[in-house]
């Protein structure tokens, strides 16, 4: 069996293990949340099975094992302590690591320059860079200590920004790349809290021993704008260049608002800028539906 297809056998069958070792906990985690729900406060047992897709005597009996009376919903004291409060493990991490690895490398080898294919591969990586932080390996050589594995969780979390921003610049056209730009920007200084980066002067070294000056920016539209005056600068930019130089641009701005003093800032607005993006909402379905 050639090597690829052993390691998908084997990956799937541990995400079917690791999935089977959870789905063993599931219920009384499922009780220990809906009592700590009640518990804080949310007290419509209707409710309660709707959000976890149960039925209403799967919220009776949950509440049940935790010494709950319904009953009682008016005098039962509300306290914090019974909010689950585990903290994030390796153990937690590593089976849903694994079950997107079962998921994604099939596809991989079926698409490798896929770029949703690709986010995916990078969200699996991430969650193993994860748990290796949590539990760093103790059996590997030099290298796996925290502070050597929190750059490879960033590097894989710039990936996966990398690759969907690739699927976005192949899906909008550069006016409404542009138009979303300019909006973006917009929205920032209507808030009244936040800089927002318009161009930069960026000095390059290259590999000849030169040195170039590039300045980056937006036009009227909101479409970046790249120039210099070495004619060693070449090309257009498209849809993934505009992108990933917006989003450069962001983190300036967010790097450079966290250093302002509060005199560069307004009131913050309560009220979002017009003509934004629709604002999503997901339903929950309901155990009845």
């Amino acid at each position: 069996m050639p090597n690829d297809q052993e390691h998908e056998r084997v990956a799937a069958l541990s995400a079917l293990i690791a999935w089977a070792d959870r789905r063993e906990r599931l219920a009384e985690e499922r009780a220990a949340l809906v009592a700590a729900a009640w518990r804080s406060g949310s007290r419509t047992v209707a409710e309660l099975a709707r959000l976890a897709r149960v039925s209403r005597d799967t919220i009776y009996a949950d509440l049940k094992i935790h010494d709950i009376d319904t009953s009682a919903r008016a005098q039962d004291p509300i306290g914090a302590e019974a909010t689950p409060r585990e903290q994030l493990t390796a153990e937690s991490v590593r089976p849903l690591a694994r079950l997107v690895d079962a998921v994604a490398r099939p596809a991989f080898g079926r698409a490798p320059n896929d770029p949703l294919t690709r986010v995916t591969t990078s969200a699996g990586n991430a969650l193993e860079a994860v748990a290796d932080v949590l539990d760093p390996p103790t059996d590997q050589g030099p290298g796996w200590k925290q502070e050597d594995l929190l750059p490879g969780l960033a590097s894989e979390g710039a990936a996966i920004t990398h690759h969907a921003q690739r699927e976005l610049a192949s899906r909008q056209e550069p006016d409404q790349l542009a138009a979303r730009t300019d909006y973006l920007h917009r929205a920032l200084m209507h808030r009244g809290r936040h800089a927002s980066a318009e161009r930069v002067d960026v000095v390059v070294a290259l590999p000849i021993g030169e040195a170039l000056t590039v300045r980056l920016g937006r036009d009227d539209r909101g479409w970046t704008t790249l120039s210099s005056d070495s004619p060693l600068l070449a090309g257009e930019i498209d849809g993934l260049d505009h992108l990933e130089v917006q989003h450069a641009l962001t983190i300036l701005s967010q790097v450079i608002t966290r250093n302002l003093d509060n005199g560069a800032f307004v009131e913050k607005r309560k009220h979002p800028l017009p003509g934004g993006p629709a604002v999503r909402h997901r339903s929950i379905p309901s155990n009845e539906d």
